[in-house]
């Protein structure tokens, strides 16, 4: 395995756990394209060998897109509910005022990150140094919220995530669109403040990554079953030499199903689906190519089949 893989983070794992992962699976450097707390679950993009290169492009100028569970009524020291959660005991605004706060942070902003977090201060982790005892003062920074929309919301909640039976409170369901470097545990904090009665987040989904979406992720269950899908884009002098053919001669030799076709840009697209170890080695031979061609790049994202294949075609 190698590229970019498409991955379903569950709770209570690290992002760093995650990573670790795939390294021992693959023998090879592997990274992450922006971290999920361990409470959060759902999209987590994966670069193993030459796919690291390819993830500062997730951490810099992305669009991710969140379902959050936020409870209203109580504050955490952690903004989430892993945090020692306090009921603030001040009445719960009514569903219009908490949507029209709520769209009040649509647009660019500026946001504190929660004081639990990752950021490094002078080499040490903020988290790290507020378990220390020590206060830390973080600098806001710019962030977009593209779009919040509430999708539910009720008074109480039946969540078994929630450690604490408060009162007064109220939980809402929400989808937003931010950038990359949006906290939405700040999010959920910064409402909370907004409306006065305090607010921390529940639960979190991250259902979608730039093009990439939880659909088509894998799960340690997928690759326990070890059927996997890899989509490669094959870039260089790669039409007009058989490439289509050579693949198709390889896959089936390796009982590998899928596609190959040739783009309007002059590259060569191929989608395989089939066992971890034999999609490897086509993806060797894709390097190479048949004897005429010159492959000068190769995009590999491994991800979930939601369409399977029975034989190999060319297009």
């Amino acid at each position: 395995m190698e590229g970019l893989v498409i991955f379903n983070k569950p709770p209570r794992k690290t992002s760093t756990e995650i990573t670790n992962f795939f390294k021992k699976l693959t023998n090879k450097k592997v990274g992450h394209g922006g971290t999920l707390d361990p409470l959060a679950q759902g999209l987590l993009i994966i670069g193993i060998g030459e796919g690291t290169k390819e993830l500062t492009r997730f951490l810099k100028e992305s669009k991710k897109t969140y379902l959050a569970e936020i409870v209203l009524g109580a504050v955490s020291d952690t903004y989430d509910a892993e945090g020692k959660i306090i009921e603030t005991g001040k009445r719960v605004p009514e569903f219009l005022e908490i949507e029209k706060v709520l769209k009040s942070f649509i647009g660019e902003i500026e946001q504190v990150p929660p004081p639990y977090s990752a950021i490094k201060i002078k080499g040490k982790r903020a988290s790290d140094l507020v378990r220390e005892g020590k206060k830390v003062k973080l600098k806001p920074r710019k962030v977009k919220i593209y779009d919040i929309k509430i999708l539910e919301m009720r008074i109480g909640t039946n969540n078994d995530n929630s450690r604490n039976n408060l009162q007064n409170f109220a939980t809402i369901k929400i989808e937003t669109e931010v950038s990359s470097g949006t906290y939405i545990r700040s999010l959920a904090h910064d409402l909370g403040q907004k409306l006065g009665c305090g607010a921390y987040l529940n639960n979190l989904i991250r259902t979608k990554i730039n093009e990439y979406s939880l659909e088509e992720a894998l799960t340690f269950e997928d690759i326990e079953k070890d059927y996997l899908e890899f989509l490669a884009k094959i870039y260089g002098r790669v039409q007009g030499v058989g490439f289509r053919f050579f693949v198709e001669a390889l896959a089936n030799k390796l009982q590998i199903f899928g596609y190959a076709k040739n783009l309007a840009d002059g590259t060569v697209e191929v989608l395989a689906q089939g066992k971890e170890r034999n999609l490897q080695i086509l993806l060797n031979n894709l390097k190479i190519g048949p004897k005429l061609a010159k492959v000068e790049k190769i995009d590999i994202v491994f991800r979930k089949p939601l369409k399977y294949f029975y034989d190999f075609r060319i297009y």
